[in-house]
């Protein structure tokens, strides 16, 4: 099948299209996301930039048209430009982030207090409102705050404050997709029953062909197979202690493999519940199972991609499914993308 790629950068003005920016050929963008960065994705370029453009509010948004199907692949704000003039044009060096940056440079401007029996989700889309982030796919939770709460220095950004509030809720971190929107919702144990994307070195018809190249790193040396999580706070009646063990005896890292304990044990100061301190070590455990594979690996350019999303791969050596924790590409046409993924089946 022909592929018929083109890419252009939109220019965003309140959330509509306003401009487009340019670039010189072989001179072509890139973006790059991490699952495990505070900022998710970034965005860089060489551009030739209108004079109508305002970098300092105006957001960017890289597009890929593919058989006459346009997708969004971000939306992002400048953060550093920088300017270079030849005797004919001038070209801005933009270096861009993803709406995480807005919450990033949003900060408390005094004590921020939370009172006991709020809801988690009504704080964080507060606080998202606040950063002027309207869009919002939220998954319900009825969660509440089990204390008063004033845990945050002025000058704390509520980037750090909204993820502290989503992990005692046993939420990922917010992220933002293509359009721009943020996804508040449960962390979920990578699964079959969930693949965003199917690659296959045989089969291009049920799935995308993946390149020959790729890397492969197992480390599993000092792996833990005990999870304790501990909450301590002088408003609470007592401690609260979670204990997540792995005994499965397909574990390569579990206490039947290595016949030992390995402990790992961390303090939270708050948490929703001991349900959800017994989910945390049970998420910690379940994490530490799942990333003992780690691979790169490339694809064609394709759109659709966002944070942490399931893969699955039909290859002799690669054959499983993944939870992808990185990927960029540049876009031109005959690029390949970068994909950084971890296994999701136990080790």
């Amino acid at each position: 099948m022909i592929r018929d790629v083109s890419y252009h950068v939109n220019v965003l003005r309140n959330g509509a299209e306003f401009a487009r920016l340019h670039w010189r050929s072989g001179d072509n963008p890139n973006i790059m996301v991490n699952k495990d960065a505070e900022i998710k994705g970034s965005f860089s370029g060489r551009f030739y930039v209108p004079d109508t453009v305002d970098l300092l509010s105006d957001e960017l948004q890289p597009v890929m048209r593919l058989n006459d199907v346009e997708t969004p692949l971000g939306v992002f704000q400048t953060a550093t430009p920088s300017r270079a003039t030849d005797r004919y044009n001038t070209i801005i060096q933009i270096e861009a982030y993803d709406r995480c940056w807005r919450l990033q440079n949003q900060r408390t401007e005094n004590i921020l207090h939370i009172a006991a029996g709020t809801s988690y989700i009504t704080k964080i889309r507060q606080m998202l409102t606040e950063a002027g982030i309207g869009l919002v796919i939220v998954a319900p939770s009825t969660a509440t705050l089990q204390t008063d709460r004033e845990d945050w220095e002025i000058g704390t950004t509520y980037l750090s404050i909204i993820n502290q509030l989503l992990a005692e809720i046993n939420y990922s971190d917010v992220w933002f997709d293509g359009s721009g929107i943020a996804h508040l919702e449960p962390y979920e144990q990578p699964s079959a029953d969930r693949i965003d994307h199917a690659y296959s070195d045989t089969d291009v018809v049920h799935a995308q062909p993946i390149g020959p190249d790729h890397n492969d790193e197992t480390d599993i040396f000092n792996a833990p197979n005990v999870f304790v999580r501990i909450c301590s706070n002088p408003d609470l009646d007592a401690d609260m202690v979670a204990t997540a063990v792995n005994e499965s005896p397909t574990s390569s890292t579990s206490t039947f493999k290595r016949k030992m304990r390995i402990v790992d044990v961390q303090r939270v100061d708050n948490i929703a519940s001991q349900d959800e301190l017994q989910a945390a070590a049970d998420r910690a455990r379940n994490e530490s199972m799942l990333a003992a594979r780690t691979i790169t690996f490339q694809t064609l350019n394709e759109p659709g991609h966002g944070v942490g999303d399931i893969i699955s791969i039909d290859d002799p050596e690669l054959a499983g499914i993944y939870e992808e924790t990185g990927w960029s590409l540049t876009m031109a046409a005959g690029q390949m993308m970068q994909h950084t993924a971890k296994r999701t089946v136990i080790a």
